[in-house]
């Protein structure tokens, strides 16, 4: 089959102007908590994107925001998924030409989304005698994510999903199948994310445009997904955890009542005794059942939601797993089940992440008898 193009350059601007708290996290390390969101100056680009004596310029993404020191700035972004040369160059020409329009300072970004592992431009130099002047831009490789794919698909980042799927369609842009295979897996994982339906169906779409697919296997996806990834799935799902998390409050009451009773009988026999047997008994068994009871239901209730979301996860990602190998390999035998049921987290992500390229089974789980 021939190679299928990708949609990279409309979903990533979207993403960008739709998630942007989470690019800033993923990608900067930065948190954007009490900010309001930055405002567009798209339509602005094009009073300062001519020029007669140096031509059209492009920019992907240009928004208006306050930096650190609380004085307003432009973000320049740009989104570039092949090598191009004379790329550091023309960062450097935006920056400048966007300068003398707004009289801004610009923070310029660039997002390297290409297939090579080495490609990396972030600086321009001119020097003509002793003047120097050198540009120094961010850069965000797209292809250092490569060894975090079991994490980034554990996170409720969208960015983390969309760095999954653009690495995932480099690797199989000449291999349709494999893009369908890996396509249907990354959909049906997005049910374990904790968003709303609004958000999951407008990440779903965007996923499903940049893993663009011949017509023919891009229906097939669609009857698959409507079977396994439909309301009812997605409702199971959020039964399964809200389920697992209710488990954990019960138990996190049950012991936290358990703790606080015991701890506060003790602190208040112990004051008690100190103060006189009946007076000081009826007060300090008060004051320290009080306490106790405080101290012990929070501590309780913590370690009982920690464990019923950790016991929500695995259920999700058990269930994950399922599907994506009966969309590859059929009905799955009762050893298999088994198997992914007694699987711990960490091994149902990585057997979730080898149905990617498995052949068949056997080749994820070994031999099961």
């Amino acid at each position: 089959m021939n190679s299928t193009n990708a949609d990279f350059d409309s979903v990533w601007k979207q993403a960008i102007e739709r998630y942007w708290t989470d690019f800033v996290e993923l990608f900067l390390c930065e948190r954007w908590d009490g900010l309001g969101a930055p405002e567009s100056q798209d339509q602005e680009l094009h009073r300062c994107s001519r020029d007669g004596k140096l031509g059209l310029f492009r920019v992907d993404k240009l928004l208006r925001t306050l930096g650190s020191d609380g004085l307003p700035c432009l973000w320049h972004i740009e989104i570039q998924v092949a090598r191009q040369r004379g790329f550091a160059e023309r960062m450097y020409v935006c920056q400048y030409r966007l300068y003398d329009h707004f009289h801004l300072p610009v923070r310029s970004i660039a997002i390297l989304g290409d297939p090579s592992p080495t490609w990396r431009h972030d600086h321009f130099d001119l020097t003509a005698g002793k003047t120097h002047t050198k540009f120094e831009f961010e850069v965000v490789k797209l292809r250092d994510f490569e060894g975090r794919i079991a994490e980034l698909l554990l996170s409720d980042n969208v960015f983390a999903w969309l760095v999954s799927a653009h690495l995932c369609t480099l690797h199989t842009r000449r291999e349709p199948m494999d893009r369908f295979n890996v396509k249907a897996s990354l959909l049906t994982g997005l049910n374990t994310c904790d968003w709303s339906q609004e958000k999951f169906l407008n990440v779903y779409d965007l996923i499903d445009r940049m893993m663009s697919l011949p017509e023919a296997l891009q229906v097939e996806l669609e009857k698959q997904q409507n079977l396994l990834a439909g309301r009812h799935q997605m409702a199971w799902v959020m039964l399964i955890e809200q389920r697992a998390e209710q488990r954990g409050l019960e138990r996190g009451m049950a012991q936290g009542l358990e703790q606080g009773i015991a701890k506060g009988m003790e602190k208040g026999m112990e004051k008690g005794m100190e103060k006189g047997m009946e007076k000081g008994m009826e007060k300090g068994m008060e004051k320290g059942l009080e306490k106790g009871l405080e101290k012990g239901l929070e501590k309780g209730l913590e370690k009982g939601l920690e464990k019923g979301r950790d016991e929500g996860r695995t259920a999700a990602m058990r269930n994950m797993l399922e599907s994506q190998l009966a969309l590859r390999f059929g009905p799955l035998d009762e050893s298999t089940r088994l198997r992914i049921a007694e699987g711990a987290l960490p091994e149902l992500e990585k057997w979730t992440l080898a149905v990617i390229e498995a052949k068949g089974i056997n080749e994820i789980f070994g031999s099961l008898t």
